[in-house]
Parts: C-alpha cells; structure tokens; sequence
C-alpha cells in the first residue's frame, strides 16, 4: 500500500481539502464536530503529515530507529548488544527510544524517529492496539517487530522475530510437574501481551497432559516488573489459594514471587518451587538462585536487524537453565 495522504483523509471524512488541512495543523476555522472528525479518520488510516512521508523519499540515512520499552530491563539490555553489534558491523547506527509501556509514546516514537530518516525500525510494540504498526506498514518504512508472535501480521509478510514461547511455556511448567508440583500457579503479563499469551498457553498444555485440572485461580496477570509478581503471590496468599509451584513470566516478576514467598516464610524450594523466564544475570545471583527458560536475547537482537534487509519470520528455541528454586 502506498503513502495515505491528505486528500485520501478529506474524501474518506467527506470534507474538502482545505478543511482537512486546517483541521490537521491545529487551525480555529474548523467546527469541533468537523474537526473531530477528521482527525478520527487520519489515526484510522495511519496518515503520517507530509513532514513525515516526505523524508522517506531522501537517501538512505544508515540509521535504524529501535522502539523498546526500558532499556534499563536487562532482558532489553542484552537484546539491544545484539542489536547493536550487528549495525556496527554493517556500518549503521542506531537511534533508541524507551516507550516505558505507554502506547502514545510509542507513537510519537516513530512519528519522530520517521521524521529523524531513519532506514527501518525495530520495535517491541506495546500491544494495547495496532493502529501504530499498521501506519508504518502504509508509509512503506521497513521495520521488524522484535519478541512478540502477533498473528494477525503473519498474512501480511510483516518480520517478526521471537521464542518459541508455547513450548518454553510448556518446558517450564514440565519440568515444575517433574519435580513433583502439582498445584503450579502462572504469574503473567498484561492480558493483551502475547508472549504472556502463549507461555499461559504452554502452561496449560503442560497441565492437560499430567492430567493435572486448570484452575483459573492460579492464573494471574498484571504488571511484568518485580511488583507484578509480588502483588500476584499476595493474592494467591490472601485468597487461601494453595500451590507449590510458580511459574512466572519473566524473572523481575519472579524476583518479587520469592520475594512475597520469603516474607510470609513458605521454603523455597522445599515448600514451592519457582522458575522464571529470560534468564537475565540477576537471576544466577539471588538466593535461592532461580531456575528459569533462557532467551537467545543478543541473537534476537542480531536476527531483528538482519530481518529488516530479508523481510522473513525468525523463531528461536529457549532454553532451561536448572538452579536452586526448583531442586
């Protein structure tokens, strides 16, 4: 699809050009009625100001704009090494954005990094909504969706690159059930995430096959930083919820699960066995240390830049790293 433009704006809102234009740069002469419908129709068919659409005609730029949420996350770290040394080596450079979660800032993320030229952008998307991505896809700007598995873009050829989160799911519920778990609870992601969509989905998985019944109290959601996994194991607590294994969605999460766990002095991992997911080098380190299912982040990184140049799917395994939480 080519650039949406401003006259494709005024015809789908059934206004005249003039008054698209005005609506769009903020000018008075514009109804609040009219006005608000027009700009309804801009964010719906992604149009990008020729400000924007404008730099993509210029010479490439040897940039690439990365969209993540924190940087300070050391999973997004060792993503953003990977990243980083594949530009190095193909003589681009790299221009990031830390979104922390909000989607309007991932939107004026890439309405600035476009207006910046950039060649192609990584982005690890928000997922509350899509209209972001497919205003890029309408613009013709490459770009590579990084650790997420969004199925509505497969039929579009759009690059992605992520874990094969069903069966880390899986694995890591497995090897709870192997220990000798058999009430595992799932701490996971905001419900709209994906990758939190298909672990819970391994999870179960998991469970069917042990013959073990899914209870739905065991499953939480929420925020995917250390509070999130604290919060969600003071529930299950408060509730009466018995378990004796956790799987949470991401290490910081399962930080704050052996953290509620050791406050409200249940053993770990005599009394609930923990694993986590992303082994991020903090999780070597506390104690007890924690078992967890590896991601190839640096190779995640170093495959999404590659993918902007081969426009392809990349899947990548993970790993079960064995330690002390669930011995």
């Amino acid at each position: 699809m080519g650039y949406i433009t401003l006259k494709d704006v005024a015809k789908q809102a059934g206004v005249s050009l003039s008054a698209a234009s005005r609506a769009l740069n903020g000018r008075q002469d514009v109804s609040p009625e009219t006005r608000k419908k027009i700009e309804e129709t801009a964010k719906k068919l992604g149009y990008v100001p020729n400000r924007f659409a404008a730099s993509l005609k210029f010479q490439k730029t040897h940039t690439i704009g990365v969209i993540i949420e924190d940087n300070a996350n050391p999973f997004w770290a060792e993503v953003l090494k990977g990243v980083e040394s594949q530009a190095q080596e193909k003589g681009y450079q790299i221009i990031l954005a830390n979104t922390s979660r909000s989607y309007e800032r991932e939107v004026r993320a890439i309405q600035t990094l476009i207006q910046r030229r950039v060649d192609g952008l990584l982005i690890a998307p928000n997922q509350e909504k899509y209209d972001d991505l497919f205003m890029i896809r309408n613009l013709g700007v490459p770009f590579v969706i990084i650790g997420r598995h969004i199925k509505e873009f497969e039929p579009m050829g759009i690059p992605m690159v992520y874990s094969d989160e069903v069966d880390g799911g899986y694995r890591a519920t497995r090897h709870l059930i192997e220990r000798g778990c058999k009430k595992i609870a799932f701490v996971g992601a905001q419900p709209y995430n994906t990758a939190s969509i298909e672990r819970c989905e391994g999870y179960k998985m998991a469970l069917k096959e042990a013959g073990i019944e899914i209870d739905d109290r065991l499953i939480k959601t929420g925020g995917i930083e250390i509070d999130g996994g604290y919060k969600s194991v003071m529930e299950l607590i408060r509730d009466s919820v018995k378990f004796d294994g956790i799987f949470a969605y991401n290490d910081l999460m399962a930080f704050g699960v052996i953290k509620a766990l050791k406050e409200n002095k249940i053993k770990i991992p005599q009394e609930v066995k923990v694993i986590g997911y992303d082994d991020i080098p903090f999780s070597a380190l506390i104690t007890p240390s924690l078992t967890t299912m590896r991601i190839q982040k640096q190779e995640m990184g170093k495959e999404s830049f590659e993918m902007l140049f081969e426009k392809k799917v990349k899947i990548l395994d993970t790993i079960l790293i064995q330690r002390e939480s669930s011995k």
